[in-house]
């Protein structure tokens, strides 16, 4: 099995560290058709070697790409383990990626073999089977795909015999590659890690890419394990914490997150599914929780419309206890404890008020780790009022997911924290962040002249993201910089700032701030379809759907309210001047949002450009 070491080269070596320190220890507990389960340090170390074996007897050899399309489950994070036991590279696709995004990943790629979660992922691979030569096999995890809505062709679920014929040995179960692997000796795997490189790839991460084909980012062993070092202490990740992980396993951030867990040796907890969360969340108690800005954002929406449907007592006692939260919360961040009649009033409050609101979450929750978009310094502030501490940080695919974050003991809304250890930051004279250490990527797959663009001779990562740091050291992101909206007038607008006040809003979900070039900015506006409905029924607004409600007269005045009441705290040049609402929220699946819930852009301008147009028509 090869010799332990203290001084971790590579990805394989965390894993093989974890298994020789704690070979008893609970690294996973997962949710599956409704029991939950655990996998030891062992389990997981001895499934990896046996599926390992598999794929080098199918002829997979160092260096060659993998392919890995699944949701966050128990055997993503097991094949990936395998695939660089066998010295291989991990190539992740996002389940939601389309049959085109699926087939330029592994074609981009040169994928040699790709391992799938159902037949639903099989069959965007399968339509282009004569366009990759180079993959030359499919393991399939399971036999049939639920699918969550009906697709374009009505169904509700896939099997594959619908994909490839029964005869068809292009496709086989996963389940097959401990036996395929018996012939290989063990000797075979120790020599493919002794002789694997730091600087080798360990995965290529493809950015979801808001414009344009998506850049495969070159990620290797040396960044994860850099990034695993300088993260266990900063993101305050402990031995005995639980860690409760949803993201998608494809994304660098939850990524990483799992490779940091490994490190530290705390247990990760899956859900059963996106459907599922909240009730697997409650049942599961954990310590820890990684969330994009959209989870934050969902969680406040729905406590704020449940206090709105309470009885007035319910009310006046949040409202009251809320008050007595942001006291304490202002004290906390000026680093003193409440004490004498405030800390019995928080003590109260919480008993009251706030504990119910932990429940939620299990009762466990001591922070949360929050990344990949914006937050708004509202949605912290609020969460710390009730007593959760949200830990806001900063980074991108090609830095390895993290490059500063706030700490527990050094912390500051509105900001995404200080530099993690043995990284740098700077701003260049046009404002952009720049990055140097040693989490940065190897380069793009394929890509020298984006390479060259994005990193420079000094050892700069050119981020794309306009920011300052301020004199404590923390750093703020503005914007995008091929982002920024120029104003007829000269002005420059973060709409991402824009849209980040915007969405701090009971009612409004989500938003695209437009108006490049324009006189004034407009937006486009998705509503709460939870909170609208709750407001509906409160003021008697009748409707069949949440698409019919959207366009009732009475919400197009709620919502022209609450903008009003926002462009007060705007710069004249800043405020939105004609909206609409849509009758639904932006989605992955039509185009309009990055598998990281970012917006895309220019796919949405495109979508409703005639709408877009209409704002501006009687003024050109």
């Amino acid at each position: 099995m090869g010799s332990s070491r203290t001084h971790h080269r590579t990805v394989v070596d965390l894993l093989e560290g974890r298994f020789r320190a704690e070979p008893d220890k609970v690294m996973l507990r997962c949710k599956i058709d409704g029991q939950w389960h655990t996998t030891t340090s062992a389990q997981w170390w001895l499934t990896a070697r046996q599926w390992a074996k598999g794929l080098i007897t199918l002829g997979v050899q160092p260096g060659d790409r993998v392919l890995l399309a699944s949701q966050t489950r128990r055997e993503w994070l097991l094949a990936d383990a395998a695939i660089l036991l066998a010295g291989a590279v991990t190539v992740p696709v996002y389940p939601s990626a389309t049959a085109e995004e699926a087939e330029w990943v592994a074609r981009d790629s040169g994928a040699r073999l790709a391992i799938c979660e159902n037949p639903a992922q099989v069959e965007k691979l399968a339509a282009a089977r004569s366009r990759l030569p180079e993959l030359g096999q499919l393991l399939v995890m399971d036999a049939f795909a639920a699918l969550a809505r009906p697709d374009s062709r009505g169904r509700t679920g896939i099997r594959m015999t619908e994909v490839l014929a029964a005869s068809d040995d292009w496709v086989k179960p996963l389940a097959v590659l401990a036996e395929l692997g018996i012939p290989v000796a063990e000797t075979e795997l120790h020599q493919r890690n002794e002789a694997t490189d730091p600087e080798a790839a360990c995965a290529i991460i493809y950015t979801s890419g808001t414009t344009g084909q998506p850049k495969g980012v070159v990620l290797s062993h040396r960044a994860f394990v850099f990034e695993t070092q300088a993260c266990a202490g900063a993101l305050d990740v402990r031995h005995d914490d639980a860690l409760f992980l949803f993201l998608p396993l494809a994304h660098s951030f939850a990524k990483m997150v799992a490779v940091v867990c490994v490190g530290v040796g705390c247990e990760m907890i899956l859900p059963e599914s996106m459907a599922t969360l909240m009730r697997d969340l409650a049942e599961a108690r954990p310590t820890v929780m990684p969330a994009v800005p959209r989870v934050f954002e969902k969680v406040h929406a729905k406590i704020l419309a449940g206090v709105e449907t309470a009885g007035t007592a319910r009310k006046q006692a949040f409202r009251a206890a809320l008050a007595v939260g942001k006291r304490v919360s202002t004290e906390r961040q000026r680093g003193r404890e409440p004490a004498g009649w405030l800390k019995l009033q928080h003590e109260l409050a919480h008993r009251a008020v706030f504990a119910r609101i932990h429940g939620l979450m299990g009762g466990r929750i001591r922070g949360f780790i929050s990344g990949g978009a914006p937050l708004s310094k509202e949605i912290s502030e609020f969460f710390h009022a009730c007593g959760m501490l949200v830990l806001e940080g900063y980074g991108m695919t090609e830095n390895t997911a993290a490059a500063t974050v706030n700490r527990p003991e050094d912390f500051k809304f509105g900001t995404v924290g200080k530099p993690i250890p043995g990284v740098e930051l700077a701003i260049a004279a046009d404002g952009e962040v720049l990055i140097r250490g040693g989490n940065l990527m190897t380069g793009y797959w394929n890509n020298p002249a984006a390479t060259a663009e994005a990193l420079d001779g000094d050892g700069w990562l050119h981020t794309g993201d306009i920011g300052s740091i301020d004199g404590d050291g923390f750093l703020s992101i503005t914007d995008r910089k091929k982002d920024l909206i120029i104003t007829a007038g000269g002005k420059n607008v973060a709409p991402q700032n824009l849209e980040t006040h915007l969405k701090n809003s009971r009612w409004i979900s989500n938003c695209m701030v437009c108006g490049d070039r324009r006189k004034f900015l407009s937006a486009l506006i998705t509503l709460d379809e939870e909170a609208l409905a709750s407001w509906a029924k409160d003021k008697g607004v009748v409707h069949t759907s949440h698409a019919e409600l959207t366009q009732k007269p009475e919400v197009w005045k709620l919502v022209q309210q609450e903008l009003d009441e926002k462009n007060r705290a705007l710069a004249s040049y800043e405020t939105i001047k004609k909206f609409a609402i849509l009758d639904r929220e932006f989605s992955v699946e039509a185009g309009e949002l990055t598998p990281s819930l970012k917006l895309r852009r220019k796919d949405i301008t495109r979508h409703y450009q005639g709408l877009l147009d209409s704002f501006y028509s009687e003024h050109y």
